[in-house]
C-alpha cells in the first residue's frame, strides 16, 4: 500500500523542497517505487531546483482536464520520478491525485505553506514530516502538529534543517528524525541543479538523507 508522506512547514524557505527531493531519491536508491510531487502551486520551486525547462505536459494540463496525471510524471536523470509544480489553483487536485496511488510505494508531497492550500494537499496524505529551521520559534512546530492532528495525518517526526549536530533533542514532544546541518555540498548541489544525494554520494549530508530514508524504507 502506498505511503503518502507530506513534507510540511509553516515557515518560508525552510528547505522543504530540498528535503523532499533528497529523501525521495534516497528511498528510490533503496529500490522503492517513489514519486516526488511538488504540490506547492504558488511557486515553481522544483523546476528551479532541477533546472527543468519546456515541459510539454505538466500538472496544469492535468488540472485543466486535458490529460491524465501519469502523463505529467517526469523521470529525472537520477531515475527519480517527479511531478514539478507550476502556478495553478487546486481545483480537482484530490480527484487526480487518487490516480497515482496504485503505481508507487511512496509519494513524497512537497507542500505549500498557505493554510488553505496546505489543508487541501494534506487531505491526500496519511503521514507527514515536519521541517523546522532555526529562524522560526518552536510554536511553528506546535501549530503544524495541531494542524496534522486535526486533519488526522500522522506526524512521523521533525527534521531540523540548518541546525548544528549538538542542538537540543528535547525541544519538542515529537521525535527528531534527523538534523541536517548547513554544508558546502548542499550549496554545490544547488549550483549543479541536482539533489545532493546524487551529486555528492559520499557526503555526510547524503548519509543523513540515506539514514532518514531507512527509517521509512
Amino acid at each position: 500500500m502506498v505511503r503518502s508522506i507530506a513534507i510540511v512547514s509553516l515557515g518560508e524557505a525552510t528547505g522543504k523542497t530540498t528535503i523532499a527531493l533528497n529523501l525521495g531519491l534516497a528511498l528510490h536508491q533503496l529500490g522503492h517505487r517513489v514519486l516526488v510531487f511538488d504540490a506547492d502551486f504558488t511557486k515553481k520551486n522544483m523546476l528551479e531546483h532541477l533546472d527543468i525547462h519546456n515541459m510539454p505536459v505538466h500538472i496544469g494540463h492535468v488540472l485543466e482536464g486535458d490529460t491524465h496525471i501519469n502523463d505529467a510524471v517526469y523521470k529525472h536523470i537520477t531515475g527519480l520520478k517527479i511531478i514539478p509544480s507550476i502556478i495553478h489553483n487546486y481545483d480537482k487536485f484530490s480527484y487526480h491525485y487518487q490516480d497515482l496511488l496504485a503505481d508507487y510505494d511512496y509519494i513524497i508531497l512537497d507542500t505549500p505553506i498557505q493554510l488553505q492550500n496546505l489543508e487541501l494537499v494534506l487531505k491526500n496524505a496519511s503521514e507527514a514530516v515536519i521541517v523546522h529551521a532555526p529562524e522560526y520559534s518552536s510554536k511553528a512546530v506546535s501549530d503544524a502538529i495541531d494542524l496534522l492532528t486535526r486533519l488526522k495525518v500522522v506526524p512521523l517526526g521533525i527534521v531540523l534543517n540548518n541546525f548544528s549536530e549538538d542542538s537540543a533533542n528535547s525541544m519538542f514532544d515529537h521525535p527528531i528524525l534527523e538534523k541536517i546541518q548547513h554544508h558546502k555540498d548542499i550549496g554545490q548541489s544547488f549550483k549543479l541543479k541536482n539533489p545532493v544525494v546524487y551529486t555528492h554520494p559520499k557526503s555526510p549530508v547524503t548519509k543523513k538523507f540515506q539514514r532518514l530514508a531507512k527509517r521509512f524504507g
